[in-house]
């Protein structure tokens, strides 16, 4: 139950899918670390970008970016796993309109053990993944381009030529870092609000 007090009568019972709070935070900490590395990663493809970049076709400058491309990619932490974020393993709960408490009977075999489980509503979860895709999308496409630059060593007289291909395709990374996109709201765990679509965190004991 989402909290002690009930209806007087019999309680509206509204589905209401949720997701494990685990799942649900581990969301929030790679959305968090995302922001952050993709940050670290943006000020080393921004120097590719600059328009005087490689402008005298001179190997020296690239050599000096590609060092810091390198360092960038070992002290801007691992990747993130690859998670399908967009598909956490649900569950019903079911919430009622009038009191705001959320119910999650389970069936029992034998004799009834009752264990606290942490629960977010599977509508926060989606807003705070709309929330979260820009920076995890950012790190992809940055990360990915400092990849490249790592192993890339142009050949003699194609140093210009690399210089102008590397800077379109450090300009098309960086439009996917936005660096004032918001954080991820992470709510404090409490009963439901009295609405339809109560987005919040829910401490249960499945019964």
């Amino acid at each position: 139950m989402g909290r002690e007090e009930r209806c007087e009568g019999a309680c509206s019972e509204h589905k209401l899918p949720l997701v494990s709070a685990a799942d649900y935070d581990e969301l929030l900490g790679a959305a968090d670390a995302a922001r952050t590395r993709a940050a670290r990663l943006a000020s080393a493809v921004r120097p590719f970008a600059d328009a005087q970049a490689g402008s005298d076709g001179s190997p020296d400058a690239f050599l000096r970016l590609r060092a810091g491309a390198r360092a960038a990619l070992r002290d801007g932490g691992r990747d993130e796993r690859d998670s399908d974020w967009a598909s956490p393993a649900t569950v019903t709960g079911w919430w009622c309109a009038q009191c705001g408490n959320v119910d999650m009977p389970q069936p029992c075999i034998g004799v009834c053990v009752w264990r606290p489980a942490d629960w977010v509503n599977l509508a926060l979860y989606e807003r705070q993944l709309s929330l979260a895709e820009p920076g995890l999308r950012a790190v992809r496409s940055l990360s990915g381009f400092l990849a490249r630059v790592a192993t890339v060593t142009p050949r003699a007289g194609e140093w210009q030529r690399n210089w102008d291909a590397l800077r379109t395709q450090a300009r098309a990374a960086l439009e996917d870092f936005v660096p004032d996109s918001p954080a991820a709201e992470a709510p404090p765990v409490g009963a439901p609000r009295h609405d339809p679509d109560p987005v919040i965190r829910v401490h249960l004991w499945p019964r």
